[in-house]
């Protein structure tokens, strides 16, 4: 064995360089994605689940979000629309959400959304904060 890689050390060198430029690459261009998915109306949908006292109930304090978000997002200057769909990591739970956002004057707000958590649904905002039940969807 020892032989065949002396023997073909150029090759296994060439091999080495460039599994590690793969690697490289690869990071780099999900950073890249991962950054460009998680524009100003994620921003807004995840400032709106870490202050929503629906969500802290259901999963604790919210403590990261999932690497992929799905959606679309239709921006015309000033105004726009965001259905988003993400991981939300909890302290005690995980869960998943679905977030309709809309854009006026520049600022991106959250309209509606549910979050999904052990099997049930529940709508977000919550209107209704003294008794849970009449947010569940399922």
């Amino acid at each position: 064995m020892y032989r065949f890689i002396r023997r073909h050390r150029q090759w296994a060198m060439l091999i080495g360089a460039a599994s590690v430029l793969l690697v490289a690459a690869g990071a780099i261009s999900l950073t890249i994605v991962e950054n460009v998915s998680k524009g100003p109306a994620f921003s807004a949908a995840v400032s709106f689940l870490r202050n929503d006292r629906l969500a802290r109930q259901q999963l604790g304090v919210v403590t990261g979000f999932g690497l992929a978000v799905t959606g679309s997002v239709a921006e015309s200057g000033q105004s726009g629309t965001a259905h988003l769909s993400f991981d939300v990591h909890g302290q005690w739970r995980n869960g998943h959400v679905h977030i309709t956002a809309f854009k006026h004057d520049g600022l991106w707000h959250v309209k509606s959304g549910i979050l999904s958590v052990a099997n049930e649904r529940f709508k977000v905002p919550c209107v209704h904060l003294s008794s849970i039940t009449s947010c569940r969807l399922s």
